[in-house]
C-alpha cells in the first residue's frame, strides 16, 4: 500500500503553485499533482513532506550529473558513436546527391567510408570534455526548475538541459570538435582532410556534367556541388547524440533510483516512483 503524505500548508502551497506553473507552461496535464496533494491535505495529522524543494533540486543536479558522466563515458570509448546505429554519424543530407554516383569519384567508396569513420571518431575524442561543459548549466538550475522537472516527464531533465544549454554548448562544444576533425585520427589523416579530398573529387567531376546540362536546358544541375561547414554539422549530429544518451540515463534514474549512490537521487526519485509524487500523465 503506498503512503499518503500530508504537506504542511506553506510547503505544499508552493509545491502545487510551482508544479502548476511548469503544467500550465508545459501543457501537462497536472490532475495527479493535484490528487497527491489533495491526499496529503486529507489526512488528520500533519507530517513533513517526504522531500523539502531544496533536496529536489539537490537530486535533479545529482541526477544530470551522473546521466552527464555516464554519457560521457559510453560515447568518449572508441565506437561510442561509430558502433551505435542509433548515434553514428554519416555524410551530410547535402551529400546525397554526391553519395549516389560515388561510383563515378575515382576511390569514391573508401573516400566516403574515410570521412564517415573520421566524423565518429571526431565525436569520441569531444565527449571526452563534455561534463564541463554542462556543469554551469546544472549549477544554475533554480527551485522552481528542479520542482518542474521532478514533477514532469521521463525525459523533462533532459528537456530543460536542451532547451536551456543548446546554443551555449553548441558555441562551447564545437571548437573541440573543429579541433577533433583537424586531428589526424586514422592512417595520418585527418576528417577535414579527409571531407575536403571527397568533396574537391567531386566537385571537380559534378563541373563538367553540370555544363553539359545546362547547355542541354535542364534546370537544375544534376550534380550540385557539395559546400558544408563540417565542424558545425559534426557538432550538432554530436550534441543529438548526448541528448538521446541522457535521455536514456535519465529515464534509468527515474525507473531504478536505488541503483545510485546519491541518496538525494535514492530519496526523491524513490519517491517519485513510489507515487509520492505522481508523474505527469497525457
Amino acid at each position: 500500500m503506498k503512503t499518503k503524505v500530508s504537506f504542511p500548508v506553506f510547503p505544499a502551497v508552493m509545491l502545487l503553485s510551482v508544479c502548476f506553473v511548469f503544467a500550465a507552461c508545459a501543457g501537462v496535464d497536472s490532475s495527479r499533482i493535484m490528487s497527491a496533494i489533495n491526499a496529503g491535505f486529507a489526512s488528520d495529522e500533519a507530517q513533513e513532506p517526504v522531500f523539502t524543494n531544496a533536496e529536489a533540486v539537490s537530486a535533479m543536479k545529482d541526477a544530470l550529473v551522473a546521466a552527464a558522466e555516464e554519457t560521457s563515458g559510453t560515447l568518449s570509448k572508441e565506437d561510442g558513436y561509430f558502433g551505435d546505429a542509433a548515434l553514428k554519424i554519416l555524410l551530410p543530407e547535402e551529400a546525397s546527391s554526391m553519395l549516389s554516383c560515388v561510383d563515378k569519384i575515382p576511390g569514391g567508396k573508401k573516400l566516403v567510408d574515410d570521412v564517415v569513420l573520421r566524423l565518429n571518431r571526431s565525436a569520441e575524442a569531444a565527449s571526452k570534455d563534455m561534463v564541463p561543459i554542462f556543469s554551469d548549466a546544472i549549477t544554475e538550475m533554480t527551485v522552481t526548475d528542479g520542482i518542474a522537472i521532478v514533477c514532469g516527464e521521463d525525459n523533462a531533465a533532459t528537456e530543460y538541459l536542451r532547451e536551456k544549454t543548446y546554443d551555449r554548448l553548441f558555441d562551447l562544444y564545437q571548437p573541440k570538435m573543429a579541433s577533433a576533425l583537424e586531428e589526424p585520427l586514422v592512417l595520418g589523416v585527418s576528417a577535414d582532410e579527409a571531407w575536403n579530398n571527397l568533396t574537391t573529387a567531386y566537385n571537380k567531376a559534378a563541373g563538367p556534367v553540370n555544363a553539359v546540362a545546362a547547355i542541354s536546358g535542364a534546370e537544375e544541375d544534376p550534380m550540385p556541388e557539395v559546400e558544408v561547414d563540417l565542424a558545425s554539422y559534426a557538432t550538432g549530429k554530436a550534441l543529438d547524440g548526448i541528448f538521446l544518451k541522457i535521455e536514456e540515463e535519465e529515464k534509468e534514474i527515474r525507473a531504478n533510483p536505488l541503483d545510485y549512490a546519491s541518496q538525494m537521487i535514492q530519496k526523491v526519485f524513490g519517491a517519485v516512483k513510489d507515487g509520492l509524487i505522481p508523474e505527469t500523465s497525457d
